[in-house]
C-alpha cells in the first residue's frame, strides 16, 4: 500500500518533468505562434482567400509542423527515452492531442478572426486554446505514453525487463 496521496503523486511527477516539459512547451509556442503568423501573412497574401480561410489554413500548417519538435522534444528530452517510437503508445496518442488541438485553435481562431480584425486577437485564441489542453496532456503523456513503465520495444532487454535509459540532451 502506498503512502502517497493522489495530490502528492502529481506533485512528484510535476518535480520531475514539468521544467523541462514547460520548457518545450514555451519552445512549442514559440514555434507555433512565428508559424501561425508567417502562414496567414503567406495565405493572405496573393490569394483570394477570406480571412476564415486563411486563417484556417495557416493554423492547421502551423500546428502540423510545430507539432514535430514538440513530439521529439517531449520524447526525448523530457522523459530521456530513446530509440524508436512506439506508434500505438507514443506517436498516436501525442498525435491525438495535437489534433484536439488543432480542432480547438482552429475553432478558436475562426471566433477570433470573425469577431475583430485586430490579427494578435487570433493568436491570442490559439494560445488560450492549447492551454486548455496544456495540463491535462502533461498528466497523461506521463501516465500513458513516456512515463516509467511505458517503454520502447528497444528498451526491453531479452528477458523482457525494462531498462530503461535516462539521459539528458546537451546543448
Amino acid at each position: 500500500m502506498s503512502d502517497s496521496s493522489p495530490l502528492q503523486s502529481a506533485l512528484g511527477k510535476v518535480r520531475a518533468h514539468g521544467l523541462r516539459y514547460s520548457a518545450v512547451t514555451v519552445i512549442n509556442v514559440v514555434i507555433g505562434q512565428v508559424l501561425l503568423f508567417a502562414a496567414v501573412r503567406l495565405f493572405s497574401w496573393g490569394t483570394t482567400w477570406d480571412t476564415d480561410t486563411a486563417w484556417t489554413v495557416a493554423n492547421i500548417v502551423s500546428v502540423s509542423i510545430g507539432t514535430l519538435p514538440a513530439y521529439y522534444l517531449n520524447r526525448m528530452w523530457v522523459w530521456g527515452k530513446r530509440g524508436r517510437s512506439h506508434l500505438t503508445r507514443e506517436i498516436l496518442p501525442f498525435w491525438g492531442f495535437a489534433f484536439a488541438g488543432l480542432i480547438l485553435s482552429t475553432l478558436a481562431v475562426n471566433f477570433a478572426a470573425n469577431l475583430t480584425e485586430v490579427k494578435i486577437v487570433a493568436n491570442i485564441a490559439n494560445l488560450v486554446a492549447f492551454g486548455v489542453l496544456w495540463i491535462a496532456k502533461f498528466f497523461v503523456l506521463d501516465a500513458v505514453v513516456f512515463g516509467r513503465g511505458h517503454h520502447s520495444p528497444d528498451e526491453v532487454d531479452d528477458e523482457g525487463a525494462d531498462t530503461v535509459r535516462h539521459t539528458t540532451l546537451h546543448p
